[in-house]
């Protein structure tokens, strides 16, 4: 699979990113600390009263965005106890508390996008406490106003050919660590699915029975089903390579009687200990989504997506939006805009040429 996508590495430059320490996140946790029982008490009952309800609540949030919520809650009582604040009762939360926590958390390194979706998750707490409004934006609580500035479209490319790493090469070496893992970074890359939706994909169960599509079903976000199109022949012989190996019992991947916990550690353990990290190359799972994306995007288009460079300027508008609506649709997104954030904007300024000159994308099947 590795000889669809090649990339020259001298073209490389990576830079680092804002609001890290030495490119790197910093390694202060949060909520490694006591919270009052009454306190904690609250917070639970809070949880389980809102439980899947999203921020405006027209639609439903999936189980992680759940989970997130309680360690993010939870965790943010933990600091303010930390600093010396005795909040007894989360109706004593005060916009102190959140000006003294966030400061805290900047002043150790902690990244940009952690500190902008603690604070988003703190202003939809507060607003089930009855205290709509109190968390102002993300800006008025650190010191460096532009690290927690963020946008939706994409300004690095994260896909792993972006990164001059040999596809193949890392896939035969987790191969040799954990066939399942590298069937599952796999069927990342072939199809767009993210990590939750390979691991729970059942290559044989989820074809559709024209053989054009694939139905994902389980682990999807937010619970939303959608098919993802099977456009070539290496998306075949994938799906047919998963079905070799899947339990002929479950139909899952992986050992009968493991839970999704299990397999996601062994997954991330496998990927660390095949140097799989953005610490050593800068490269993680996502990656191969976002690449499926931009080749997706490529061929549907017919030109290379913004994020690598491609001129957008001369295609028409209208077929833009629409490709742009296609591609979310099979990657499980409710909204085009958020396309911008795996291959660019049309109004991201052209790349280095010398970048866009040694690239190759070969169409996927090829």
């Amino acid at each position: 699979m590795s000889e669809l996508f090649k990339l020259d590495k001298s073209a490389i430059k990576l830079d680092l990113k804002p609001g890290r320490l030495d490119g790197k996140n910093s390694e202060y946790k949060s909520g490694a600390g006591f919270i009052p029982k009454k306190l904690n008490n609250e917070i639970e009952v809070l949880l389980q009263m809102h439980k899947d309800l999203a921020a405006h609540k027209e639609k439903k949030v999936g189980q992680g965005t759940q989970d997130k919520r309680r360690t993010v809650i939870k965790g943010f009582f933990a600091d303010a106890r930390k600093l010396k604040f005795k909040i007894e009762s989360v109706h004593s939360l005060k916009e102190k508390h959140l000006h003294a926590v966030f400061r805290h958390l900047e002043s150790q390194g902690q990244s940009p996008s952690t500190i902008q979706n603690k604070i988003s998750i703190m202003r939809v707490f507060c607003e089930w406490i009855g205290k709509p409004g109190m968390v102002r934006n993300s800006a008025h609580y650190v010191d460096d106003k532009a690290s927690v500035t963020r946008t939706m479209v994409a300004r690095e490319d994260k896909s792993w050919d972006a990164k001059g790493v040999d596809i193949e090469e890392i896939l035969e070496k987790v191969r040799a660590k954990d066939q399942f893992v590298a069937i599952e970074l796999e069927l990342c890359l072939g199809f767009g699915l993210r990590v939750k939706e390979a691991m729970m994909l059942r290559p044989l169960a989820c074809r559709d029975g024209s053989g054009e599509y694939i139905h994902v079903r389980e682990g999807t976000k937010g619970d939303r089903p959608r098919v993802v199109p099977i456009e070539n022949a290496v998306q075949r012989k994938l799906l047919d390579r998963a079905v070799e190996i899947m339990d002929k019992k479950t139909g899952f991947l992986g050992g009968r009687g493991k839970t999704l916990a299990q397999k996601r550690n062994r997954f991330y353990y496998v990927l660390k200990s095949c140097g799989v990290t953005l610490s050593e190359q800068d490269i993680s799972a996502h990656g191969l989504r976002h690449q499926y994306m931009q080749e997706s995007f490529r061929v549907m288009l017919g030109i290379d997506p913004p994020v690598k460079g491609g001129d957008l300027s001369e295609l028409d508008p209208d077929e833009f939006h629409v490709a742009s609506q296609k591609l979310m649709e099979r990657a499980g997104h409710t909204r085009v805009a958020i396309g911008a954030s795996y291959y660019g904007s049309r109004r991201i300024q052209k790349a280095n040429p010398e970048y866009a000159e040694n690239q190759s994308f070969p169409m996927r099947g090829e």
